[in-house]
Formats: C-alpha cells, structure tokens, sequence
C-alpha cells in the first residue's frame, strides 16, 4: 500500500523538478580584442590561460584567439581571422559557411542559419548539434567583420546542457557590437 501512494508523488516531484525553468545565467559586459568588440559574456566564464589552449588546440591550426570558459561546462571563443572581411561579405561568408558545415558535419543537427542584423550591424550565424569526441555538442556559431577583417566567435556546450545554454548564447550574439 504504501509503494501504491509512494509513485504518484514521486512522479509528481519528478515532473515539477523537469518543469522548472533553468537558472538563469547572469552576464556581464565585456571588451575583447584590445578593446575592439563589447560583448556579454557569462559571469564565471575566464578567459582560457595559454598553457590550456596550447593542450586543448596543439594539432589544430585554426586555434581560436581567445576562450572564455567555466571549467569546461561551456565555451565561447573568438577567432579573430586574417580573411579579409566588410559588411558586403558577410552574406556570402554565411552562404560559404553553411555550405562547408553541411559537407563537414553530414549527421549534424540543423537548427537555423543566416544573417541578422545586431546593432546596426550584419551578423552571420550558425545554430546545431553536431557529432564531436563520442557525444553532441550544441553549437552557435556567428560572425562579422571587425575592421576589414573576419571575427568569428562560437559558443559550445554539451547537448544536454542546450536547455541551459541556448538562450544564453543567442543573448551573447545579440549583444556583439564592434568599433566601426
């Protein structure tokens, strides 16, 4: 009898502990790349020492020029290009993107991808879940240009942490604003 009457309220406890909305991440105004660009970003996020990234990107030639992260949980880096860059081209840089990603990631998970307008500046991006070291990983890729060069900036978490992260990372892209 007592199982019987147990099950229910462990449902119930189970369903309203399931609703409850994530906590909210509070973010806090930055500038980056010697002071180019203002952009929030998640209070507790640091940026990567050196010694972290040489380990995290040794093999890779596209290492970002800077990573704010919490231990790990989430990132959001920045990669300030060589590729020339104007406001022109950022649709046909979202276009090309695209393009890649889709042949790069085929069993990737398309949520939306295009070119907004933030602050009164075009802004590519690129939302999915892609396959990476064994699992998924949920990602929001955006770019602009920054004095006649190409930035781009990604924020990563973990897929079952999407629900936590996704608004916030579109808030960080909402918030990008460049010196030009």
């Amino acid at each position: 009898m007592r199982k019987v009457l147990l099950l229910p309220v462990l449902c119930l406890f189970l369903l309203l502990t399931a609703a409850r909305p994530a906590a909210e991440v509070e973010l806090i105004k930055k500038r980056v790349l010697s002071e180019r660009v203002e952009i929030l970003i998640p209070k507790g996020f640091e940026v990567m020492s050196e010694q972290q990234m040489e380990f995290n990107y040794a093999k890779s030639q596209s290492r970002p020029s800077m990573i704010f992260t919490n231990s790990k949980e989430a990132s959001l880096t920045f990669n300030y290009t060589d590729n020339a860059a104007d406001q022109d081209m950022i649709d046909m840089y979202a276009a090309t993107f695209y393009k890649t990603y889709t042949k790069q990631f085929k069993d990737a998970k398309w949520f939306e991808n295009g070119v907004k307008e933030i602050n009164g500046r075009k802004v590519g991006y690129m939302e999915l879940m892609k396959p990476e070291l064994g699992h998924e990983v949920y990602t929001l890729i955006f770019f602009t240009d920054v004095e006649d060069k190409l930035l781009m900036c990604t924020f990563t978490c973990a897929d079952r942490q999407k629900p936590e992260w996704e608004a916030v990372a579109k808030q960080i892209m909402a918030s990008v604003k460049t010196n030009q």
